[in-house]
């Protein structure tokens, strides 16, 4: 490339970030928040040792320098999956045979709606033809076996100044298009600023649309750092970035104590969940925090967080949504323990279309295993017990369970091979819905 031309590149490129918005931080985890939060070793990512040391010293540069760069990178996610049935999670409790005490509602639905995830976007195989409702159905298989690019992801970084970093995540997701419309869609996943005030970089304050602070998933929630492929039961309340700004701080020898809290305009559910809500539709707004202590001769962290705010996508204020739980890290060389329980609520507002919720509760515990430095393996159990809700008019209630085995075989540093099948069953009197899934992932780097 000419001299010239190269100058209006990277000139383009940092335009291109400015547009974007602003955004997430420069660390080893590109888009996450904190290094020791989002370590590569801890989510059980075998990396090169010392491209992984490069691309550190190119960020403290960046950041001592406060130079006009942009960092791009990012990775291909192309996949293959073969699901039970006809892809889709539940059945219909046709003439309420099965629960006849929920025969107020005009529909009700048994099983889990999001149970059978082919990739780390929680994307499931089919929706399923269900009554009364239009969807986006991303996938919609319809119980076929098929490849898939589950997802394209670019990541800008940049300094503002020596303190202050900006970065943008955004997704790219081939679809199927209908009626002569592109399926293809993107999505902006992060777009914050964050800022180190102290001389320590302790604490950091956050802008933008950032990453949680609720639980611990959220941490390994991209196919490049999740050492499986699918998300847990669970993720749908965790996982989704909202719009508002961040505080997190450490404390003591070794940050043995970490708090971190956040206001936004809504929780942080998946954007594909019934209750996210990105611009906010009320005055009101969603408070989230959590507090993790870190036992270091154990290599073990327990946190516990909660969230609380105006029900998502009312228009008042009148009903809140809450979730709290209680999570586990443990990290023994090449192997991972992850863990988290909660609970939570949602009161419903019928006249605006906005869903109830009663998370009863729900729970993983993960292992993650390198065997080699090339070959892992992974296991998961897990449940979900909740009953969502829209007025009188439909209903779906979950008594679910999930086994997860899955592969783990990194090529390179940049190119990883994963599989996963997912046993998902049903209890407390729902019956058999044929569900499971086979997925794989090639997850490439640049």
């Amino acid at each position: 490339m000419k001299p010239a031309a190269s100058r209006r590149f990277v000139l383009a490129t940092v335009l291109l970030a400015a547009a974007t918005g602003i955004p997430a931080r420069v660390r080893a985890q590109g888009a996450a928040e904190d290094s020791e939060e989002n370590d590569d070793s801890s989510a059980g990512v075998v990396l090169d040792n010392a491209a992984f040391e490069q691309r550190l010293a190119q960020s403290e540069a960046l950041i001592r320098n406060n130079q006009p760069t942009v960092q791009v990178g990012g990775y291909v996610d192309f996949g293959y999956f073969v699901p039970q049935g006809n892809g889709s999670g539940y059945v219909e409790d046709f003439g309420h045979v099965f629960f006849p005490e929920y025969r107020q509602f005009g529909w009700v639905f048994l099983g889990d709606i999001l149970a059978p995830a082919v990739n780390s976007r929680g994307e499931v195989a089919d929706l399923g033809p269900a009554p009364g409702v239009t969807r986006f159905d991303s996938i919609n298989s319809r119980g076929a076996p098929g490849f898939i690019a589950n997802e394209v992801n670019l990541t800008l970084r940049s300094a503002l100044t020596p303190t202050a970093l900006v970065s943008a995540s955004i997704n790219f997701t081939p679809r199927t298009g209908n009626d002569f419309a592109l399926g293809d869609s993107f999505d902006v996943d992060i777009a914050q600023v964050e800022w180190l005030p102290t001389e320590s970089q302790r604490t950091s304050i956050f802008a933008g649309k950032m990453e949680p602070v609720f639980g611990i998933e959220y941490r390994d929630r991209k196919a490049d750092k999740r050492f499986g492929i699918t998300p847990s039961l669970m993720s749908r309340y965790t996982m989704g970035t909202a719009l508002g700004l961040k505080l997190r701080t450490k404390f003591g020898s070794g940050d043995w104590l970490v708090i971190a809290i956040a206001l936004t305009n809504g929780s942080n559910t998946t954007e594909q969940f019934h209750f996210y809500d990105e611009i906010d539709s009320n005055r009101g707004k969603t408070g989230s925090g959590r507090l993790a202590i870190r036992l270091l001769p154990l290599s073990i962290e327990i946190g516990a967080s909660g969230s609380a705010g105006p029900q998502d996508r009312a228009t008042d204020t009148a009903h809140w949504m809450w979730f709290y739980g209680f999570d586990l890290l443990g990290h023994w060389g090449p192997v991972d323990l992850k863990g988290q329980w909660m609970k939570g609520h949602a009161d419903g507002e019928p006249s605006q279309g906005v869903y109830g919720l009663d998370l009863h509760q729900g729970g993983y515990l993960e292992l993650d295993a390198m065997f080699t430095s090339s070959v892992g393996m992974l296991g998961r159990g897990e449940f979900r017990d909740a009953f969502v809700w829209l007025g009188d008019q439909r209903a779906y209630l979950t008594k679910s369970w999930r086994a997860t085995v899955g592969l783990r075989w990194v090529l390179t540093t940049r190119a990883v091979l994963k599989a996963e099948y997912l046993k998902n069953g049903e209890y407390g009197g729902i019956p058999k819905v044929a569900n499971d899934i086979f997925t794989s992932s090639l997850v490439m780097s640049f």
